[in-house]
This record gives structure tokens, C-alpha cells and sequence, in this order.
């Protein structure tokens, strides 16, 4: 342990010391459970903190944990991990940044919580999947544009991307509509793809307008007709319908852009409103001292562009390096000015080995993207995943199931979650409404609407069984937590073990399971008001039988006192004896017996036999020199009739496997027939 750590360690534990400075007077009966190495490693760390291990320390801020002793739990937290900082080799599990945040949040340090909740969530639960509960009501675009005039959804052409603006929708099209001419591409022979408005006539009847743009190399009288001759889709809008980010062919100063290998790639483009429409900006945007020089490089796709409901974040899709797959969606800070900041992979949650693509941030903070990801309705499916406060995925992917999600590509979803409505486009095959015989012609990409409704079950159910028999525990209490760690709900398990509780899925919970006699056991429920859930508990009992080693009730297991035919205690081995001391100090009616045991090696059971004894003799002696009353210890030596692996007389073993055998335990004495736990 470095000076640094050491230093943290005994200014936290010397708070502790009028903890242990008067002796706890003698009980007849004392409750020895395994969550006594709180107070002696308390002790322990007081006297002696970086002899204390590792497990010893996570074992001692779960602890505190889960006494809600929250402010005592983030500074032994806080020790853990800077040990680890310092270990490589040392990984805390998962849940322990939850703990940690938890705790963090409690005492005020609302920062740092946030820091280790965002952990836990990017770290957990990466690849699971949930099926939606919502149910889904496709309608006919009429229904809800009911004063169009012109037509959507043309046949032999693409309508996809739909974008809420204003009271309609801004979309992207091969139709071409307004030019005396067409543009198409010589190698596909389809239209350009343009974006297109909804605009009301004087007679209040919704047109569709082609969006008029330019700057950056288009002039403006002549935007109309030339239509920047590149593919535009996929357009996101500021809160404020002022500033527009689109996908659009790469081009600089009105000529497309080729990288080495003579590809036009995708590009997110800024343009803002002014009287004569859309002004293409220069790359200054993104090219800005405080942004991310990799955004929009050259050699690598990026686009569909998405903002976050406060305009304060950019999420968009790559196949730049640090994609999982074909493409990624990644996410980057903005403002007035720009991009800012580094990019973000929105990680394991959202991004596969395959195509991730096409987000789109809800008002309630819910992004929804296409994957064609493995065991999905079809090729693309809609899916979506919460967002935590730093904009990343906070749930496991929920797949929207059908009738949104088809056997063909579902994409360009977008939501109003306050309306429960919204927009997406798929290539599945449209009804034959116009009399062709085949309905193969009419799989081009068109728009769908949908209504949403959310059956938000409000319930949590589950079984609490015991960890070592499987049997249901009837009677245990079940809380619901809040964020701030208040209960909100709480139940009981029925004679079968089971409980029924009602929650928020809308508010982030945790479900929490304690019993008297077990270790309490919990489980994060992130905010998702659509999904199921059931959660299991296997709890473990905390209560301390006749004959238990205390060695390992306080993670001294496996423990090696001796060297080949020796009973000599070594020095390096004396630090885990005087944890035994501690824990007898602290409970005065603790009585242990000291069994020791020699390996097979040797002459002989006869010479083996004596030799365990001396050892066992020899720990004692060694733990009454440290003030501990003879009265309360007993021995035994068992010689080599008890091995822990199978280094028996006549199989070969290596030194180390041999050294496990040479050990002494350390067995918890109570009255004759007694448990200790009462």
C-alpha cells in the first residue's frame, strides 16, 4: 500500500478509535454471526490498515452498506478502489459500484455518485435483451394528417426518415417534385435523395416542399433548382426549430468530396434558419478547438445525426475505429458553437457486432436506434434503451416487438412520449391498393404511424429462497428503494416464499431482500415503465454453528502457519493470528478450539501425529501471550488424518499442495447442543 493510501486509511479509522477504547464487559451469550469481521476488522484497520486484505475491506464496506452506515461505507469504498487503482490484478466485482454510488449519493457527494452509477449501469447487464410491454396501433398517415393535400408514400419511390418539426414533419425522398428537370444518380438510376416539409397553404392545407438550402458552395438563387446534388436525410432540430443537423453525401464548396480510395461518404452537415431557408455552415462547427478531431473525418462515415431533448448532446452513427461493428452510435457534447469534448461509444448496451444505426432521443430521455443484431424480428429492428443523466444507456435494449418491428428493415423511429404517438419507416410490403398483382412492387421504404399505449404493469414479483437448501423463506421482507436510499414499499414473502410488490417503473428503485439470521441481498431496477420484471433471491445464512472456523468466518482461509516439520509460528503469518486475537478481544464469551495438522510427508502417522500437536500448541501459546485467557482455548493435533485436497501417502503432490496441509484452524466453541446465533 502506497504512503498516500496509507495515510487515507488512519485518518478514517482514527474517528473510529473511542469505538474500541474501553473494554466491552463480559456477556454469558454473545451473537456471533458473519458480520462480526465488521468490528474486528474496524479494529484492525485502526491499528494495522494495510495489513488487512483485500476481501476483508469489501466485506467490510458492504457491511456498512447495508447497515445504512452510508458515510463509513464510502470512505472503506473509497479505500477499496483506490486499491485497485494501484493493483492490476485486483478487479472489484460490478456491484460494488452501485454500492459505492449509493453511498456516495447519501451523505451529498452527488458527483462522484453519479461517476459510479454510470459505471455499474455501462457494466452490467450489457448484452440482455426485454420484450416491450407497449402496445403498438399502426394507423394510415391520413389519420393524422388529415389536411395533406399532396401525397406521401409514392409508389417506386423512397419516403423514410421522418422528423418532428413544428406541427408536421420533415422527411427524406427520391421524388422529385419542383424542378423542370430530374437528378439521378448514373450508377443506381434513382432520384437524389432530398428533404421535404410539410407546409400549410393559405387554405390551411399541409404541401409537401421540398427544403430549400444554401451556403457552403450553393447559391442561394439557385439552391431550388440545382437541390445540392448529393443525397440529404436523416435531419435532426434544435428545440427552438432554428438549427438543423443532416446527413447529407460529403461535398465542400458545392463539389463532392472522394477519400483515398474515391468513395463520396456520409457527412453530418449545421445549417441554420434564415429568410431565404436553410444556410449550409463551413466545417468550423466541428472543427472548433474544443471538439473531437476524429468527428467527420475523412475515410469514415458519419451520420444520422440525433439531438438530445436539450439540445446538449449530438448522437450519431460511425463506422469510424472504436465501432464494435459495421457501425456504431456514438454520442458528443454541443452547443451554439459546436462539438465539444471527446466522442463517446455508447458501449455493450446499444452497440453489437453488427449495424447499429438511426437514433432518435425521446422527450423522456429514451433513445430508440435500428440493430440487426441476432434474434430480432427481421433484418433492422427498432429498439430503444434508457438514458442516465451523463447520456448513456442506463437499461438493457428493449426490442419493440411487433407491428413495429417486421421480418424486413424497421428504422427511422422517432416518438412524442407526452402525445404517445410517432412516426418510423420499413420496406415490408405495403397492402395492393393500386392493382397490381404483386405486392413485391410496393417494398420500397415508406413512413408508418403508430399510436403507443403502455400497460406499465407497476408490479415486482419474485421468490426468496435459501441459498444452501433451495427452500422458499416464508415471512422475509421485501423493500422497494428509492434513489436516495428511502423505502418506499415494502411486503412480505408468503409460505411459498413468494412476494408481490407495486412500484414506479418510471423512477429508478432498487429491490431489496432481508431476513433475520441471512446476508441482506439487492438488485437494481433501472427505469423502464414497460418492462416485467421478476427477481429471484438465493440468500445466505449469516449464523454462526457449533464449529465454525473462525479463520474462515473472517476471510483467513486457507491460512499456512508451518514449514516442513516444523511447529514454529512464522513472523509472516503472526498478522493473521492477530486477527484471531481481535475478534476474541472484541467478544469476551468467544472460546475457540485450535485444531493443527501436519501433511503426509514425514515418517510416519506416529511422528506426525505429536508434531500437530506441538502445533497446535504452539498457536495457542502464541495467542495467550497476547493477553487472551487460557480458559477460553482449547487443542488438538489430528496429525495427517485430515487433508483438504488429495495429497494422501502414495500420491504425488507438489510443495504447495503439500503446504495447504500443514494448517491450523480455529473452531467456535458454544454451550453443549447450542447454535451461536440466537
Amino acid at each position: 500500500m502506497t504512503k498516500r493510501l496509507l495515510i487515507i486509511a488512519i485518518a478514517f479509522f482514527a474517528m473510529l478509535g473511542n469505538i474500541f477504547a474501553q473494554n466491552l464487559p463480559a456477556k454469558k451469550k454473545e451473537k456471533f454471526t458473519y458480520t462480526m469481521y465488521t468490528r474486528v476488522y474496524q479494529k484492525r484497520l485502526m491499528e494495522k490498515p494495510d495489513k488487512v486484505k483485500d476481501t476483508a475491506l469489501m466485506k467490510l464496506a458492504n457491511s456498512y452498506y447495508f447497515i445504512a452506515d452510508y458515510d463509513n461505507a464510502a470512505k472503506v469504498y473509497e479505500i477499496l478502489y483506490q486499491r485497485a487503482e494501484e493493483k492490476p490484478e485486483f478487479d472489484v466485482p460490478t456491484e460494488y459500484n452501485f454500492r459505492y454510488g449509493q453511498s456516495l449519493r447519501a451523505i451529498g457527494k452527488e458527483d462522484l455518485a453519479k461517476e459510479k452509477l454510470a459505471e455499474y449501469l455501462s457494466e452490467s447487464a450489457a448484452n440482455a435483451v426485454v420484450q416491450t410491454t407497449r402496445v403498438y396501433e399502426l394507423q394510415d398517415l391520413r389519420e393524422y394528417f388529415s389536411n395533406l393535400k399532396d401525397s406521401i408514400n409514392l409508389n417506386h419511390f423512397s419516403d423514410f426518415a421522418p422528423t418532428f418539426y413544428k406541427e408536421g414533419l420533415i422527411f427524406s425522398s427520391d421524388r422529385d417534385t419542383g424542378n423542370l428537370h430530374r437528378y439521378r444518380h448514373s450508377g443506381t438510376n434513382k432520384d437524389f435523395l432530398d428533404l421535404y416539409q410539410f407546409e400549410s397553404d393559405e387554405d390551411s392545407l399541409l404541401l409537401i416542399k421540398k427544403l430549400n438550402f444554401f451556403g457552403n458552395g450553393i447559391n442561394p438563387r439557385e439552391a431550388e433548382s440545382t437541390s445540392i446534388k448529393v443525397d440529404e436525410s436523416t435531419a435532426t432540430f434544435s428545440s427552438d426549430g432554428k438549427t438543423m443537423y443532416f446527413t447529407a453525401s460529403n461535398f465542400k464548396e458545392g463539389d463532392l468530396v472522394r477519400d483515398n480510395d474515391n468513395i463520396i461518404r456520409l457527412k453530418i452537415f449545421k445549417a441554420v434558419l434564415e429568410s431565404d431557408g436553410w444556410r449550409i455552415m463551413d466545417d468550423s462547427w466541428y472543427k472548433n478547438q474544443n471538439g473531437d478531431k476524429a468527428f467527420n473525418s475523412d475515410g469514415y462515415s458519419f451520420a444520422n445525426p440525433a439531438l438530445s431533448p436539450d439540445d446538449s448532446r449530438l448522437y450519431f452513427t460511425s463506422d469510424m475505429p472504436g465501432s464494435k461493428g459495421l457501425s456504431d452510435i456514438f454520442m458528443i457534447a454541443v452547443d451554439e458553437n459546436g462539438i465539444k469534448g471527446k466522442i463517446d461509444n455508447l458501449g455493450d448496451r446499444v452497440n453489437t457486432d453488427f449495424r447499429e444505426s438511426f437514433p432518435f432521443v425521446s422527450k423522456d430521455n429514451k433513445l430508440y436506434y435500428s440493430s440487426d443484431r441476432i434474434a430480432g424480428e427481421g433484418r433492422l429492428d427498432v429498439y430503444s434503451v434508457d438514458l442516465n443523466a451523463n447520456g448513456m444507456a442506463a437499461s438493457a435494449p428493449e426490442n419493440l416487438g411487433k407491428p413495429v418491428n417486421s421480418e424486413y428493415d424497421d428504422f427511422t423511429f422517432i416518438y412524442d412520449s407526452e402525445k404517445q404517438y410517432g412516426f418510423f419507416a420499413s420496406n415490408r410490403p405495403r397492402s395492393n391498393d393500386s392493382g397490381r398483382k404483386k405486392a413485391e412492387d410496393f417494398t420500397d421504404d415508406n413512413i408508418y404511424a403508430f399510436t403507443a399505449e403502455c400497460l406499465n404493469p407497476k408490479t415486482l414479483t419474485g421468490i426468496v429462497y435459501d441459498k444452501t437448501t433451495l427452500l422458499p423463506l416464508a415471512g422475509t421482507t421485501v423493500n422497494i428503494i428509492s434513489d436516495d436510499n428511502q423505502i418506499i414499499a415494502s411486503t412480505f414473502t408468503n409460505e411459498e416464499g413468494a412476494y408481490s410488490v407495486s412500484i414506479d417503473r418510471n423512477k429508478n428503485n432498487f429491490v431489496r431482500a432481508t431476513r433475520e439470521g441471512y446476508t441482506t441481498v439487492e438488485e437494481y431496477l433501472e427505469i423502464n415503465p414497460c418492462e416485467l420484471r421478476m427477481v429471484d433471491f438465493y440468500i445466505e445464512t449469516n449464523c454462526v454453528d457449533y464449529g465454525t472456523d473462525l479463520a474462515k468466518l473472517l476471510g483467513l482461509d486457507p491460512t499456512i502457519f508451518f514449514d516442513f516439520d516444523k511447529s514454529e509460528i512464522k513472523d509472516v503469518y503472526k498478522d493473521e493470528l492477530d486477527i484471531i486475537v481481535d475478534a476474541m478481544e472484541l467478544y469476551p464469551s468467544l472460546r475457540i478450539q485450535v485444531n493443527s495438522h501436519t501433511d503426509v510427508r514425514g515418517d510416519n502417522d506416529t511422528y506426525n501425529q505429536p508434531l500437530s500437536e506441538r502445533r497446535a500448541k504452539a498457536t495457542v501459546d502464541y495467542i495467550i501471550s497476547k493477553g487472551i485467557d487460557s480458559s477460553r482455548l482449547k487443542y488438538k493435533g489430528y496429525g495427517e488424518t485430515k487433508p483438504v485436497n488429495e495429497c494422501v501417502d502414495g500420491v504425488r503432490c507438489s510443495a504447495t499442495k503439500h503446504q495447504q496441509n500443514r494448517r491450523s484452524e480455529f473452531l467456535i466453541l458454544c454451550e453443549e447442543g447450542e447454535n451461536c446465533c440466537y
